[in-house]
């Protein structure tokens, strides 16, 4: 299946359609990413479990914003959805590939970084230099590791941003899907900016609010935030992916050669 080109306007439509679709069925949505919240504050198990199981949760999530947009109802059983189809759960395993990859790079350039920080510091006092020599070699190497951080990210999830809902709703061979995922993502750069931003900027300031009620508000912002984003995958395949084959021209009628 082919995708099509969105305006960059479009990423603010598919987080804008997102929060309607999910306050459409705030119950299930909500409690959906609430589940996930509860893993998430889970000491070390959650984190991995998300890391591994995330994307399978997430498709589940989308199967469910599906049913809501189709006119059924979504359901909380939906979040596990990808493990109970047959075949699914390794399909969709496999998405968590980018992330764990991903986050061994930036364990290994953190310490690449900092030893070469420390090393570069420490050849500096021998010398003869001030301690604002290890300052600068320190700050050097936490700019650069914050690029590489901010540069992984965004591959990680161009990776798995349409990969999800082809994977979950399309059936789609996932290392096929990731590719074909980042090639979508590149090709509506602009959308995909604008809704990593606005969605970015929002979550930012809402956990600034949500830092005055310590658990609490980070529970109910990442139930928010969960389902949100799912939505949006959802939202984002359906113009990108869905509509782009319906717009696709007819083929040509075959012509039958008359022989004599």
């Amino acid at each position: 299946m082919n995708f099509g080109k969105v305006d960059a306007g479009h990423g603010l439509n598919w987080l804008t359609e997102a929060i309607g679709l999910v306050f459409k069925n705030p119950v299930a949505f909500l409690v959906m990413g609430l589940i996930l919240a509860v893993i998430n504050f889970i000491p070390i198990l959650g984190g991995l479990v998300l890391t591994i199981c995330g994307p399978a949760l997430l498709g589940g999530i989308v199967f469910a914003a599906r049913e809501e947009a189709e006119g059924s109802k979504a359901e909380i059983p939906h979040l596990f959805r990808a493990f109970q189809e047959p075949g699914k759960i390794g399909q969709m395993l496999l998405l968590c590939l980018p992330a764990i990859v991903g986050g061994a790079v930036l364990l290994i350039c953190g310490f690449v970084f900092g030893v070469g920080a420390l090393l570069g510091g420490g050849l500096s006092a021998v010398n003869g230099g001030s301690g604002a020599g290890l300052g600068g070699a320190i700050g050097g190497g936490v700019f650069i590791l914050l690029l590489v951080a901010v540069a992984l990210m965004f591959l990680i999830y161009a990776l798995q941003f349409f990969a999800v809902p082809r994977v979950m709703l399309d059936g789609i061979e996932p290392f096929t899907a990731m590719k074909e995922s980042l090639s979508a993502c590149l090709a509506n750069l602009g959308a995909f900016l604008v809704f990593g931003i606005v969605l970015f900027v929002a979550f930012i300031v809402l956990a600034i609010v949500l830092m005055l009620i310590p658990l609490l508000g980070w529970l109910a912002l990442i139930a928010v935030a969960t389902p949100v984003f799912a939505c949006a995958e959802y939202i984002a395949w359906r113009e990108v992916y869905a509509n782009a084959e319906r717009r696709m021209p007819p083929p040509p009628p075959e012509t039958s050669s008359i022989q004599s």
